[in-house]
């Protein structure tokens, strides 16, 4: 057969080097010596080293446009040759991508170079003819998890390039931007890495992993305001971060060397200092901030949480009076003084203060959720779902549920998991955690029932569905945990009970029943629940045989055969082999016995059918074959006679009078010769002196001239 080869698909034409109009003078020093180096090197078609010493020189000034070109057209040359003479289109494949990577990702618009479209697009069309050759699979994913190979094994530019790829797709757009930017920062290009890390943060605002490379990057460039926006959106996301601080202090005290009149600057660091808790600092800055503005209200505030977090509760008390004197409807001081007064234990102070701010604004959602709290803290649960279910929202009354039931306080979880639904009956997570406080009491009716109100209201909630199934399962478990310890104490009547009360019926329960009926003795109805079973899972190997068991022991063995050969279908190594043996013996001697009987009766035809249905399971039934031929001879049938007269001297040397019958037939068909032979046989076999004995010795005398 003629061979096929595939063609040269990536048979590339050198591509167009990108090429700058003024010739570059190289400076002196170490960016110099490696431009020069790898200006050198690409002359000679040292392809790797240019790419070495361009990526060098790049290293030293990631600015520099020459630099940049000469590594493009280094990695566009080496690509060529790898395509084109080495055949080796998967390293042809990375350097096209590094190419593009250089292109099109790693510089600004500023450093756009003229014609610069057109090679992007020429060496993609060269890439593409790569991938195609190598059958790479451009799905995103599979870009993705290429890039994260090139990325691991060193190669930045190509991994960069694949990552941009994935990017495409809306999934992987978040973190293929990051890895970009993370790779334009260990190729030290850290302006296009902020503006990747921007891409990347903008589609994925909650990553606070992504924003500190953000913020740290946004530092490392100077871009201070820009920094401290994204360290102080991390500040509120960390719970004070020591990181963090120690960031917005070092870019604070930059500016307040600047400007050390600045109150603003100086109420900044002293809250930084606060919440690194140097409080004694934290009260110098704030008072330089007090000297500068002294009208500033968020200063004071400040200075009264420093002394609440110290516990000098009058000093705050003072501080936020300082305000309240000068504006006595701010809320924010009302509110902070109620929280003193509350850990001071003084609640009715501090519910009279709270009061006071909702008067001032009635949707204050912290004065409310204190108010909540104080009442929480002075009341029991009941009185606490009371009070919510007079003056809460149905949320707040599901939150306080979802907090009772994490402490495990199941019955009160259940009651305000109630009045939530009362409130508020579309709320499908209060039914879910309602129904699962019901089965923690092994209460499974009471949770099925929850679970399927909230089944008809949410038809389509995969949590609702999911929930009672489970639900379901713990309930029959449970059930049949409890059946199995009776019968485990010998109570198979209660255990029947129980095993029948599952409802709906799994394999288990009637596998129990059956169990129980069988220890009973009861082997019909155990036989009909094992059926039962068995319809129920049809591939369980155990239930055919345990059916097969049954009815060989009611000595049904047609039926017991037809179960144990199941059985043996669906587990050639069962049990059933063994007693599938016993059970056809069985089997054929009742029939056999059956033939016997028939023939004794001398109803032939259908003593014969009895006889060849032993033989069709036990082709050597030395009785079967004495007994059909023995109807042969009746039938005047006997070459049929002696076939079956000489299967029974085959199979077993009890039937000497096999010898006889023989001897007749072959007599009957004028065979002397053979006549003679049984004839002997029976003789030297047979010792009872009866008629049979002495017939064959007459005749043998008279057939002796056939001896021979």
């Amino acid at each position: 057969m003629k061979k096929k080869f595939l063609g040269t698909v990536c048979c590339l034409a050198l591509c167009t080097i990108i090429g700058s109009s003024n010739v570059f003078a190289a400076p002196a020093g170490a960016f110099g010596e490696h431009y020069e180096a790898a200006q050198n090197y690409l002359m000679q078609n040292q392809y790797s080293s240019s790419i070495v010493e361009f990526r060098k020189a790049l290293r030293i000034n990631f600015l520099d446009n020459s630099a940049r070109i000469g590594l493009i057209n280094a990695y566009l040359a080496r690509a060529t040759y790898y395509a084109n003479q080495d055949k080796n289109y998967e390293k042809a494949a990375n350097d096209f991508r590094s190419a593009i990577f250089y292109l099109k990702i790693y510089p600004n618009k500023e450093q756009a170079v003229q014609n610069s479209a057109g090679m992007i697009t020429s060496a993609a069309e060269n890439l593409n003819q790569c991938l195609k050759v190598i059958s790479f699979d451009t799905t995103a994913g599979s870009r993705y998890k290429e890039a994260e190979e090139l990325r691991a094994a060193g190669n930045f530019s190509a991994a960069a390039y694949e990552f941009s790829r994935a990017a495409q797709s809306e999934k992987l757009a978040a973190d293929s931007n990051a890895q970009i930017a993370d790779l334009l920062k260990l190729l030290g290009n850290e302006p296009r890495s902020a503006d990747y890390y921007k891409i990347a943060l903008d589609l994925k605002p909650n990553d606070g992993v992504l924003r500190m490379k953000y913020a740290r990057t946004l530092d490392k460039l100077g871009r201070y305001d820009e920094a401290v926006v994204q360290y102080n959106e991390a500040l509120a996301n960390s719970k004070g971060d020591q990181e963090v601080l120690y960031a917005l202090e070092r870019i604070y005290l930059k500016k307040l060397a600047q400007t050390p009149s600045d109150a603003e600057l100086n109420a900044n660091i002293g809250a930084i200092k606060q919440a690194q808790g140097d409080f004694e600092t934290a009260l110098s800055y704030y008072g330089k901030a007090e000297q500068l503005n002294p009208s500033n209200v968020t200063t004071r505030l400040n200075v009264g949480t420093l002394f609440q977090q110290r516990k000098e509760y009058q000093k705050a008390i003072q501080s936020y009076d300082s305000v309240l004197t000068l504006y006595p409807n701010n809320t924010q001081a009302l509110l902070y003084k109620a929280q003193v007064y509350k850990e001071m234990g003084d609640g009715k102070t501090a519910m009279g203060l709270y009061k006071k701010v909702l008067a001032i604004d009635p949707s204050n959602a912290a004065a409310k959720d204190e108010i909540a709290m104080v009442m929480k803290d002075t009341m029991s649960p009941s009185e606490y779902i009371a009070y919510l279910s007079q003056n809460g929202s149905s949320d707040e009354l599901y939150d306080y549920a979802y907090k009772l039931h994490k402490e495990n306080k199941i019955d009160e979880a259940i009651s305000a998991y109630k009045s939530s639904i009362s409130k508020n009956s579309s709320k499908v997570d209060a039914y879910v955690n309602l129904a699962i406080c019901y089965a923690s009491k092994d209460d499974y009716n009471n949770a099925v029932s929850v679970l399927n109100t909230a089944k008809e209201k949410f038809p389509a909630n995969n949590l609702v569905l999911k929930t009672l199934q489970n639900v379901q399962k713990d309930s029959t478990s449970t059930k049949l945990a409890s059946a199995s310890s009776s019968y485990e104490a010998k109570d198979y009547k209660m255990a029947v009970q129980q095993y029948l009360a599952i409802n709906p019926a799994t394999e288990d329960s009637m596998l129990g029943a059956a169990a129980s009926y069988q220890a009973m003795g009861d082997y019909n109805s155990a036989i009909e629940y094992y059926k039962r079973a068995e319809k129920l899972n049809p591939n369980n190997t155990e239930t055919p045989y345990y059916i097969g068991y049954l009815y060989s022991e009611q000595k049904n063995w047609a039926l017991a055969e037809a179960y144990l050969k199941k059985a043996l279908q669906l587990n050639p190594q069962s049990d059933a082999k063994e007693l599938l043996s016993y059970v056809v013996q069985n089997g054929s001697l009742t029939v056999l016995n059956e033939g016997i009987d028939l023939y004794e009766k001398n109803n032939y035809q259908t003593a014969l059918l009895k006889f060849n249905e032993v033989l069709k399971k036990e082709a050597n039934n030395a009785y079967a074959y004495y007994y059909r031929g023995l109807i042969y001879d009746e039938q005047k049938q006997p070459k049929l006679a002696i076939n079956d007269y000489l299967n029974v001297l085959k199979y077993s040397n009890e039937f000497p009078i096999a010898n006889y019958m023989l001897a007749v037939d072959y007599d009957t068909l004028s065979n002397y010769k053979e006549a003679f032979k049984y004839y002997q046989k029976f003789i030297s076999s047979y010792s009872t002196d009866d008629e049979y004995l002495k017939y064959a010795k007459s005749r043998l005398e008279e057939l002796r001239p056939y001896a021979s």
